[in-house]
């Protein structure tokens, strides 16, 4: 019997064993994991990738959203983007998604699998482990050599507050635009988490703490002193993929979490790391899908900035001006002008487009709404006329 290792208790560290335990029948799968190093519970939103999954590998269905905290997602609201107003990047009626306390979500996922698998507390790398196949989910690295940085993204840091309330009071990821970056609003059971993500070297902390007050009142939200501030690189791997080890989660990519497409990126690794091991997937196709699918996600980050805000500060003028660089680049890549044409349908045709494509980790669908509520359609043909061409 082949042996499948998953190092690291974290949100893509048991997204991992369920997703192994679940198609790899023939296998049998360990956790390992050092309970002195604690994982990150971040990333409390996702896209359609989590119910499906989380679903299909466990049987997790709404009814568990309870244990984890869990509460229906049905798009993101945006404000405050290009030229203002607000719209909300809806899912395709009836799809939901998740929001989810990323602890109680590691937990609740140990449990069931508790008696399933093999699990051993211990610091470990791959080389030593003795197994077939290791999904290497240990957390961020130290050493970058191996990384490709992003050179567009422009947050670096993120102060988060949790706001309790007794219950939740609205069903969308909110994303808003402000001076010194961007906020987002996570709406759990029992609380809010509010997250502002901004450039440490442009901004200063407590710029940042004075200006999350105008959410906190917009939204009628009290903040309590639970707060963390962090800073962090955007990066992925260079090579994630070999004939024995993949890297999930910070162990392989990390990219600010506009759009929340961590947990879908999480999956795709997963399932191309399977076909790799056993499905005969030549590793440097699945290679490049991986550098394929994180610039595409990339992209879809940079088309926000591209838009840019009603605010006309040193951050914005930094962050549109990377956005314009970025896309600028974007063109040049074929995927990125078929989506664009693809996404002009009538929005009908592409809520029924089960078998549409994907760009990054939108669907038709999304790249519409937002293109259009971002203002994006003129613009990205002014964009491609500048560079030398027409759409």
């Amino acid at each position: 019997m082949k042996k499948v290792a998953i190092i690291g208790r974290g949100t893509a560290g048991v997204l991992a064993v369920a997703h192994f335990w679940r198609w790899a029948t023939d296998c049998e799968v360990e956790l390992y994991y050092d309970t002195n190093i604690k994982p990150q519970p971040v990333g409390e939103g996702s896209t359609l990738v989590m119910p499906k999954a989380l679903a299909l590998d466990l049987g997790i269905t709404y009814e568990d959203l309870h244990n984890i905290d869990g509460t229906f997602k049905y798009g993101i609201k945006k404000s405050n983007w290009a030229n203002g107003g607000t719209f909300v990047h809806q899912f395709v009626p009836p799809s939901v998604s998740y929001h989810f306390n990323a602890g109680k979500l590691q937990d609740y996922v140990v449990n069931l699998l508790r008696d399933k698998i093999k699990i051993t507390d211990k610091n470990v790398t791959p080389d030593d482990i003795d197994a077939d196949f290791v999904v290497d989910c240990s957390g961020k690295p130290e050493d970058y050599s191996e990384f490709n940085m992003s050179e567009f993204i422009p947050v670096n840091s993120v102060h988060v507050t949790q706001c309790y309330w007794d219950y939740p009071r609205f069903q969308y990821t909110l994303t808003i635009a402000r001076p010194y970056g961007w906020v987002f609003g996570i709406p759990l059971q029992n609380r809010c988490s509010i997250g502002y993500l901004y450039n440490n070297t442009i901004n200063t902390l407590e710029e940042v703490k004075a200006d999350v007050v105008e959410i906190f009142k917009e939204y009628n939200l009290t903040p309590s002193e639970h707060t963390n501030t962090f800073s962090f690189k955007n990066y992925s791997r260079k090579a994630n993929f070999t004939k024995r080890v993949a890297h999930n989660g910070n162990s392989s990519f990390f990219l600010e979490p506009i759009e929340a497409t961590s947990i879908a990126t999480m999956d795709a690794i997963n399932r191309r790391a399977f076909d790799v091991w056993f499905n005969n997937k030549p590793l440097a196709e699945a290679n490049i899908e991986y550098r394929t699918l994180l610039a595409e996600v990339e992209n879809v980050i940079m088309l926000h900035y591209f838009a840019g805000s009603i605010f006309k500060t040193p951050f914005w003028e930094y962050a549109t001006s990377r956005g314009h660089r970025n896309i600028s680049r974007a063109f040049y890549n074929p995927a990125f002008a078929n989506m664009l044409n693809y996404s002009q349908q009538d929005i009908r045709d592409l809520y029924a487009s089960s078998s549409g494509f994907e760009y990054g980790t939108w669907s038709g669908s999304s790249f519409q709404q937002n293109l259009i509520c971002l203002g994006l359609y003129e613009k990205l043909r002014d964009l491609h006329e500048e560079i030398g061409g027409k759409l």
